[in-house]
């Protein structure tokens, strides 16, 4: 099967001649009987496997890449329009299933036909139909890992997490996207680790497992709120092609206006057992939920200098020419004891300012500058925890924040949109209160995890580690 790539202006002129008498596109919604999503287990014992195994066929075969019909036109609405570590990356991606879901109607002309999801956690072992490298099996690409139980965390469900959007304090929305979401993509690899992800027919059901349990999250209550339906936030489109958009308040609901719902909309209870006792440390093998107990050792890293490094944005500190491996490793980022007490004052909600710069700093983020990402280090299978290690408290304690994670899906997402590729992280400024009383280095850890099998060698590089301060009035 032939992926052809189609440059953003090409593909939206050729695909508004085709789509614009398309089948796929709404007449109504918020029909009365609503369909509902099954797990592939289920599903696969229907009559509808038949119709989808069809459908992907029909679709892959077809080279035509602006032609709706194609698998790859699929794919290059992701590559070109997909919103990643910003607002809508939920809505967003749910339009793009119920589109792409009618398309294989369509294709396969079974009306009854709908996606199915992957219930990672309670089997995270990819179903066998994905794995078999049959020729005449549409639905297998090669991947370095049939496993997730290493990219799964039950972070998201925490009920300390009751709003919803990016950039909002005690979000779910950039919680879940980063764990599991990121963490299935990278552990998984192969084409699942990059922008091109919808190539694997396993990126579907991977979905509608993310849109499930947004749809378990509402469900769930105890104080959990989306933003009301008449709000500015859900005003305007979603954008897929020139002339495939779709209401951005049509996806507040799949009930209500989508017509749809899950055969499960519930939280899982727990994480899967792990097969096997792992053979590798812990501080290796946690998954990202399962918090290392020991700090990964120190490297010798050339520090960088304090620096004003935008209009808004003040370096403190900082490290140059880091790279990464199968090993875990931290980096020292001493901090100066004014630049302490700034730190100290916007953890209890203060502002702070700096003897080299006039402005007045709200908020702190950990930045990853000049990402340098190797072939190896680009097929996935692992990723990396980063998190931020304050100095000891008063009682001598160590203190270890999750700050986000970093493999070869996030890279490839912040190389989405543009170079030299920067990878920013928020961090919640109550972290920092009460720090300049604390003697000792800050540094940060890059704790490695594989899924079964991972790459050797240097995979990434980091031109600079650095923490800085910002004007941005974001506690996210």
């Amino acid at each position: 099967m032939r992926h052809d790539l189609v440059g953003r202006r090409h593909f939206m002129q050729r695909s508004a001649m085709l789509l614009g008498a398309s089948a796929i596109l709404p007449k109504t919604f918020g029909q009365t009987t609503l369909m509902v999503r099954p797990e592939w287990q289920a599903f696969k014992t229907t009559p509808r496997y038949d119709s989808f195994l069809r459908a992907v066929k029909l679709m892959k075969t077809n080279t035509q890449a602006t032609d709706p019909r194609s698998w790859s036109y699929w794919t290059n609405i992701h590559l070109n329009r997909c919103p990643h570590s910003i607002p809508y990356f939920f809505a967003w991606h749910r339009g793009y299933l119920y589109y792409f879901e009618r398309q294989l109607r369509a294709v396969c002309g079974d009306p009854q036909l709908i996606l199915p999801y992957w219930d990672y956690y309670t089997n995270p072992t990819l179903p066998a139909e994905f794995t078999n490298p049959s020729t005449d099996n549409p639905l297998y690409v090669a991947r370095v890992n049939n496993n997730v139980r290493q990219a799964l965390s039950m972070a998201p469900f925490d009920s300390s997490l009751i709003n919803f959007p990016t950039n909002s304090a005690n979000a779910f929305e950039p919680s879940f996207e980063s764990a599991p979401h990121n963490l299935v993509h990278n552990i998984i690899g192969g084409v699942m680790s990059d922008m091109l992800s919808p190539t694997d027919p396993i990126f579907w059901l991977h979905h509608a497992n993310v849109d499930r349990l947004w749809v378990a999250w509402v469900s769930a209550g105890n104080g959990r709120k989306m933003p009301a339906i008449s709000s500015a936030y859900w005003s305007g489109s979603h954008v897929y092609t020139s002339t495939l958009t779709l209401r951005r308040s049509y996806t507040y609901s799949t009930r209500t206006t989508l017509g749809y719902r899950y055969q499960n909309e519930s939280f899982p209870t727990g994480l899967p057992l792990a097969r096997s006792a792992p053979s590798a440390p812990d501080l290796v093998q946690a998954a990202p939920n399962e918090r290392a107990t020991t700090q990964p050792p120190l490297g010798s890293f050339r520090i960088s200098p304090t620096r004003q490094t935008s209009d808004r944005t003040f370096a403190i500190s900082g490290a140059l020419d880091i790279g990464l491996d199968e090993r875990s490793t931290g980096v020292q980022l001493p901090v100066s004891s004014e630049h302490m007490r700034a730190l100290a004052q916007i953890g209890v909600g203060g502002t702070a300012t700096v003897p080299a710069s006039q402005q007045r700093y709200r908020s702190v983020q950990l930045v990853l500058d000049n990402v340098m990402i190797t072939e190896a280090g680009k097929r996935g299978g692992y990723y990396y925890r980063v998190d931020l290690n304050l100095p000891p408290n008063a009682s001598g304690k160590s203190q270890s924040i999750p700050i986000g994670t970093l493999g070869a899906f996030e890279i490839s997402g912040a190389a989405h949109h543009g170079s030299p590729v920067w990878l920013r992280y928020r961090m919640r400024r109550a972290v920092f209160a009460g720090v300049a009383a604390r003697i000792g280095l800050l540094s940060v850890s890059f704790v490695r995890v594989d899924g079964e099998q991972g790459p050797t060698g240097q995979v990434i590089g980091l031109g600079e580690v650095r923490l800085e301060l910002s004007t941005e009035d974001n506690d996210a």
